[in-house]
């Protein structure tokens, strides 16, 4: 037979305790997601060296820019695999094959890009590769004979640009605890606000249902203008 609900109200030392456990749950899958992330990237990293060395440029490029978008917090796995991705641009041009080196120029970008959360990692890579990158698209235009004179600045005020499109991230983070904050106060409602036979602890459901629209509104709107 199963027992009745526990409905006394929460104590200061029962909430702390329930935050406690969520947050040792966060900090779990936050492990376990940025072990995976260091394994993988040092994974790719092997294979871009192997390639690299045998001469297969679009391998190695492939690679390092799957290792460089494995993009840990205060590991350098993910720059490592930026460097690599310049390695294979070099060896390209040493070649003739211009535009694979303009392909691994635009992958670091994109990885780096990828990477984005409050702030922009490597984003001291950004001036050169925004560089490089408009001054060979230029050229390519200038090969097909539809060159304009400003092509390689506007090339460039496009790249540099990128911040001014990015979604705002502190909006983002706020509307994500938002909505983490919805999935909780649903719980809360469910949890608190009803009783075991079904009906309704009226106090409690309406304090965690009107908990739950505020934050459901809060979560639209921030995601909205992020």
């Amino acid at each position: 037979m199963l027992e009745p609900r526990d409905e006394r109200p929460w104590g200061p030392r029962r909430i702390a305790g329930a935050v406690g456990v969520v947050l040792l749950l966060l900090a779990g899958l936050f492990a376990v997601a940025a072990g995976r992330a260091a394994v993988s990237c040092r994974k790719e990293l092997h294979a871009a060296e192997g390639f690299l060395a045998s001469g297969d440029l679009a391998s190695a490029l492939l690679a390092a820019r799957h290792a460089a978008e494995w993009y840990v917090p205060l590991d350098g796995c993910s720059e490592v695999g930026l460097t690599l991705l310049d390695e294979v641009a070099a060896k390209a041009d040493a070649t003739g094959q211009g535009e694979l080196a303009l392909v691994a120029l635009r992958s670091a970008r994109t990885s780096i890009m990828l990477t984005r959360g409050l702030s922009t990692p490597h984003a001291e890579r950004l001036p050169r590769l925004h560089a490089e990158i408009a001054a060979r698209m230029a050229a390519e235009r200038r090969l097909s004979g539809k060159a304009q004179p400003d092509d390689q600045a506007r090339y460039l005020a496009q790249l540099d640009g990128y911040e001014a499109r990015r979604p705002n991230p502190w909006l983002a983070l706020a509307g994500s605890l938002g909505f983490v904050g919805w999935l909780g106060a649903v719980a809360g409602f469910a949890w608190f606000g009803l009783r075991a036979d079904g009906s309704f602890v009226w106090k409690a459901a309406l304090g965690w249902a009107g908990t739950a629209l505020v934050l459901f509104c809060l979560w639209l709107t921030l995601v909205r203008y992020a």
